[in-house]
């Protein structure tokens, strides 16, 4: 049976009926890979990401409740244009909410 890992795809790329279908079949590996880049919504803007730090957390609340075992990676870059010292800690602030299984970082 072929087995399907999703990687990299955009936030916006997961909707309820996706994460239903993943939960449901066992060929769809329990893993994803969701870069949120940073934890600041001010950041997300300036990297034109078109969600919310808000947004991103919800989209994990709802994939760790459909997925409960789900493993989940992520990018982050530091250090992104102009970023403050307080847009960096809303960036480890979401690390520490989430507790990501990986993460790939980029300075």
């Amino acid at each position: 049976e072929l087995r399907v890992r999703f990687t990299s795809p955009h936030p916006k790329d997961y909707p309820p009926e996706l994460l239903s279908l993943m939960a449901e079949r066992n060929n769809v590996c329990n893993n994803l890979h969701m870069p949120a880049q940073s934890g600041s919504s001010s950041v997300l803007e300036r990297m034109r990401r078109g969600y919310t730090r808000e947004a991103y957390l919800e989209l994990i609340d709802d994939v760790r409740s459909t997925i409960p075992d789900v493993s989940i990676s992520s990018d982050f870059i530091t250090g992104f244009c102009g970023e403050t010292e307080e847009e960096h800690a809303d960036t480890l602030t979401l690390m520490d909410i989430v507790k990501y299984d990986q993460a790939f970082m980029f300075a």
